[in-house]
């Protein structure tokens, strides 16, 4: 009786050895996938979960990224923010648990895409280039797909308001350059915004910031744009107030010699801004030794407006009035270049 008894207790001591075994086996394999998992990028965990996906499930969707939002959130909820000046898209997916993402993967192509941030609702995409966002909600997943800008628009054009945010550049009696470069690109702006031509128009900045020298310089060759104008306010060297005036632009003369380069785009601004402003026309300068114009991978027009170092001039420069006018004569030097065949 007792041989038998010990019989049944060793088998049973065996199933439960072997159950253990099991259980810490499966343990053990989801902490490996775990520690595999934290040792992932988010775009290798894209890719992952992806490949998961396709293997339990028919996933095809032509867009780029496909996310599951909760229950009943419509599109008007999402929020898609696109920065060109930094290649960057911010989704947020408001009030979502902090791990949301971990049980709904972000799925999709990784085209285009150079970094991934997940956490908290919101979703960090840097891109390799500028891109147009497109988007939509359909059955509860939002698809989202990256469109170039030639796809979009049929001509592409950069405007660069000089300095901005702790970089001033000239201070003349309490009037800052990066006030005035910024107040004639947001007239500028009004302009392009009403135009019925299909351009597509990229700032470096509508506000007071400073977005640095090689987001700026970079900004046209990301955009494949046809051409970039940075706007600025002139001094003198020595800064000291003096009777010289008027405007001239700067462009590469390091640029090969072609039709519609940088050198006959400065040209076409010049003509047009002194021609609407009235200001004294001081010819072209090189522009090589700028950082933004020598890095530029579009022709560039640097266009010194003015003299913050004339007190004429510097009244006209913080003057409404004046700044539409100079807006108006870029405006029209951006038309007369397209229709050149920039």
């Amino acid at each position: 009786m007792e041989e038998k008894i010990l019989k049944i207790s060793s088998f049973i001591l065996m199933i439960l050895i072997a159950a253990s075994l099991a259980v810490l086996g499966k343990f053990s394999v989801s902490n490996r996938k775990e520690a595999k998992h934290a040792q992932m990028s988010e775009l290798q965990m894209l890719a992952y979960y992806t490949e998961q996906a396709e293997e339990e499930e028919d996933i095809a969707f032509r867009q780029q990224l496909r996310l599951e939002l909760p229950p009943g959130m419509s599109e008007d909820e999402v929020v898609i923010e696109n920065e060109p000046v930094k290649q960057l898209v911010t989704i947020k997916i408001p009030d979502v648990e902090k791990d949301y993402f971990s049980s709904h993967p972000l799925l999709g192509r990784s085209d285009s895409i150079n970094d991934l941030y997940m956490e908290n609702g919101v979703i960090e995409i840097t891109l390799d280039a500028v891109y147009e966002v497109k988007s939509k909600v359909s059955d509860g997943y939002l698809y989202v797909d990256f469109l170039t800008p030639q796809q979009v628009y049929d001509k592409v054009v950069v405007i660069d308001a000089g300095h901005g945010g702790g970089a001033p550049g000239a201070i003349k009696q309490g009037i800052m350059e990066k006030d005035i470069n910024l107040a004639i690109v947001l007239q500028l702006k009004k302009l392009l915004d009403k135009c019925e031509r299909n351009i597509g128009v990229y700032y470096t900045r509508t506000e007071d910031v400073n977005p640095t020298f090689e987001q700026r310089a970079q900004l046209g060759g990301k955009a494949k744009a046809n051409f970039c104008i940075s706007v600025h306010s002139n001094s003198t060297t020595d800064g000291q107030m003096s009777e010289y005036n008027g405007t001239e632009v700067m462009y590469d003369e390091m640029e090969e010699e072609k039709e519609l380069s940088g050198k006959h785009l400065a040209q076409i601004c010049l003509e047009e801004v002194t021609g609407m402003a009235g200001s004294k026309d001081n010819g072209l300068t090189y522009g090589n030794g700028i950082y933004i114009i020598r890095n530029s991978e579009s022709p560039m027009a640097l266009i010194e407006v003015g003299f913050m170092t004339n007190q004429a001039e510097l009244n006209k420069l913080n003057s409404e009035e004046y700044q539409k006018l100079v807006a108006q004569g870029i405006y029209n030097g951006i038309m007369r270049a397209l229709d050149e065949g920039y």
